[in-house]
């Protein structure tokens, strides 16, 4: 994760803008260390500069760079920042707790939250300009995932709505992972009430008349994790949640659709392919940054174009998730929207276990509507 990342531990200011300024200080020197190794001849440029469309069109076969223009889409471009105060109450940003209010975070049959990944003030997207639909323009989407990041939880939240900010630490994280265990070990035939507990059990667990689970930090200090004795709200896959968080800068941007590029040189028979993919991979790394983690802020997305691994469309691969599920007014792929790209590996500083990047797709007109109930979430 880029930037300072703030913690759910109160921090002294004077101590925090230290940890900035320190922070600040190496990073601007790990910037002039590349800079210093990488020519002018050879630096990537932007992603909006008009050479990309002279070198789109080149390996489409044309010579004018307006052959381009058809496979380019904007997007919004989520940059991770590096800051010294506490994030305002929903705010942009990834990792550490949701903003939401009261009752509304996700979770499993047994009152188990799901890992939260993101949030997005709408308001932030809409103040860039430019074309925003389908989405809102305000109110906060919060990202949520789970089952072994198959599926995805997405929460609208209007604007006006009263938020609750849901602090994450390590040891909720921590003793998360004694509460799955515990979780998984029940035996249907189980009465409510207190269950067994042993001694180094890092949590206690009640089980309620509705099914639900209540955790309990282990009363002995020796073992507790938290606050012995005190109650906290569980997760239903800690692996996946972050006591830290960054704040996210939206900008503007676009992407370019490569599959269909690709299907066009194909059909048409003109123009190279391996061109086309050499200069799509030099655009990712322009769109993202070819030192992202190090030196400069890793970059997520919303709306334009996006792949997984494999070269496979997320579009065509929503569309087909949708009609295994039933979904059959889903499945033409020009429905499909990409409603959030978190992009991870270990060049980039995060790492969503071997996820690789997550991809977030939701039916366009679903999202219209503000309905978030068939969401598909792909990664690689």
């Amino acid at each position: 994760m880029q930037g300072l990342l703030a913690r759910t531990e109160p921090i002294g200011e004077k101590m925090l803008l230290s940890q900035y300024h320190g922070q600040e200080k190496k990073r601007r020197a790990a910037i002039e260390a590349i800079n210093a190794g990488r020519s002018r001849e050879n630096a990537e440029l932007q992603p909006a500069d008009g050479v990309w469309d002279q070198r789109f069109a080149a390996a489409l076969g044309a010579s004018e760079p307006s052959a381009a223009a058809p496979f380019f889409a904007q997007t919004v471009s989520l940059v991770e920042e590096a800051y010294g105060q506490e994030a305002p109450l929903g705010a942009s940003r990834i990792g550490g707790g949701p903003d939401l209010p009261p009752l509304a975070w996700p979770s499993n049959g047994r009152g188990m939250r799901h890992p939260f990944l993101m949030q997005i003030n709408l308001a932030d997207i809409t103040a860039l300009g430019g074309p925003t639909k389908p989405l809102p323009e305000d109110g906060l989407l919060s990202f949520f995932v789970h089952d072994d990041a198959l599926l995805v939880d997405v929460v609208y939240t209007p604007p006006g709505a009263a938020l609750v900010r849901h602090p994450m630490s390590d040891a909720i994280i921590e003793a998360s992972a004694g509460a799955i265990s515990i979780s998984a070990r029940i035996d249907p035939a189980t009465p409510p009430g207190p269950l067994p507990h042993a001694e180094g059990d890092m949590v206690t667990a009640e089980l309620m008349v509705d099914g639900t689970l209540r955790f309990t930090h282990t009363p002995d200090p020796v073992w507790a994790v938290g606050e012995p004795g005190s109650s906290f709200e569980a997760l239903s896959d800690e692996r996946w949640a972050s006591s830290a968080y960054g704040r996210l800068r939206p900008q503007r941007s676009r992407t370019f659709d490569l599959s269909a590029a690709e299907a066009h040189i194909e059909e048409t028979g003109k123009g190279s392919l391996d061109e086309l993919f050499d200069t799509n991979e030099a655009f990712e790394r322009a769109l993202t940054g070819p030192y992202a983690g190090s030196a400069t802020p890793q970059v997520h997305q919303m709306l334009g174009h996006a792949m997984i691994q494999g070269g496979l469309s997320c579009r065509r691969e929503a569309s087909s998730v949708a009609a295994s599920r039933g979904f059959d007014d889903l499945n033409d792929p020009n429905s499909w929207i990409v409603l959030a790209r978190l992009r991870a590996g270990s060049a980039t500083g995060r790492v969503f276990w071997d996820a690789s990047d997550l991809v977030i797709m939701a039916p366009a007109a679903d999202v219209a509507a503000r309905r978030l109930d068939r969401c598909v979430l792909m990664s690689g």
